[in-house]
């Protein structure tokens, strides 16, 4: 199933009343005892975030399933990753987002020529080093008049660093959306009809973008460079993203062999869609499969709802 960007929202993460310092480098923000039983409704953000929940018990919904985030836990969320949150106590949290850029940047500098494998999304216990991190990050946002703009950016980077250390494994991997929505907003009629047409072919294994620039009645030249310029990505990445959203719907909620779940998807042949999960997610088809991607760095010890009184 793919999902319809534009009935979406995004959260004005600029606007956020919590938003304590912003800058090229992330946002920085901080919730103090938020009300209990309170619950988003299910979006996407456009940057990287990090939130490591100080007290208290929040739950993120990702696909199809709430998950438990408990107190000193951290939860990831990549772009474009639909998800909802739900507190089911008083919490405290501290939050910091990434811009891609960033993200990139750091990886970069931690594992060179290795390609981007951040997770999707991952809960993770937050290790104390971290904690004291992101605790020390707060403070220096909290009196940023005082702080040298640097300074606060340089912290950021240290903590992005120290979580992707920490998210090395793959965890939690759901559907992502492949365009943000002020691109869908203002694409020309051609690029919409060249993504519907990518939409709805996507799970044919024999489709080529001939036949794609054609029907919209552009050269193949001139289709790449005018989708890439209006969705940000070649028609290539879009179209192997469609077919891998397909293929962990699939894989997760239905019984399909892998052969016939690669056939479906548009991959052509189990080694494809193989291949190309290794390279997403780090993980075969079949492993995915038997964790229902999920592969969480919890404690063994199962969690319990806050009482009343909490």
């Amino acid at each position: 199933m793919t999902l319809n960007a534009n009935r979406i929202p995004v959260v004005p993460q600029g606007t956020c009343s919590s938003i304590l310092w912003k800058g090229s480098h992330g946002f920085i923000g901080y919730e103090s005892l938020a009300a209990r039983n309170t619950q988003t409704g299910m979006h996407f953000d456009d940057m990287y975030s990090l939130e490591l929940v100080c007290q208290g018990l929040m739950e993120i919904h990702l696909d199809g399933v709430w998950h438990p985030v408990p107190a000193l836990h951290v939860v990831w969320t990549s772009p474009h990753v639909v998800h909802a949150h739900r507190l089911l106590a008083e919490i405290e949290t501290i939050f910091v987002l990434f811009p891609i850029e960033m993200v990139e940047q750091v990886w970069r500098e931690l594992y060179r020529d290795r390609p981007l494998q951040a997770p999707h999304a991952v809960i993770l216990p937050c290790s104390p080093q971290l904690q004291h991190m992101l605790s020390y990050l707060l403070q220096e946002a909290r009196s940023f008049h005082s702080t040298p703009h640097y300074i606060i950016s340089l912290l950021l980077h240290l903590v992005l660093a120290e979580f992707l250390r920490s998210a090395a494994q793959p965890a939690l991997f759901v559907s992502s959306v492949p365009a943000q929505p002020s691109l869908l907003e203002n694409m020309s009629d051609v690029m919409c009809n060249a993504i519907q047409l990518l939409e709805q072919c996507h799970d044919c294994s024999s489709l080529s973008f001939e036949e794609i620039a054609q029907a919209i009645g552009l050269s193949v030249f001139h289709f790449s460079r005018r989708f890439k310029q209006e969705i940000g990505m070649t028609p290539g990445r879009y179209l192997r993203q469609q077919r891998l959203n397909h293929a962990l719907q699939l894989l997760f909620r239905t019984t399909l062999s892998i052969e016939e779940i690669s056939y479906q998807s548009g991959f052509g042949s189990s080694r494809q869609l193989t291949e190309a999960c290794k390279a997403a997610f780090g993980q075969s088809p079949s492993l995915l499969r038997k964790n229902r991607g999920l592969s969480f760095l919890l404690p063994s010890s199962s969690y319990s709802l806050p009482s009343d009184d909490t």
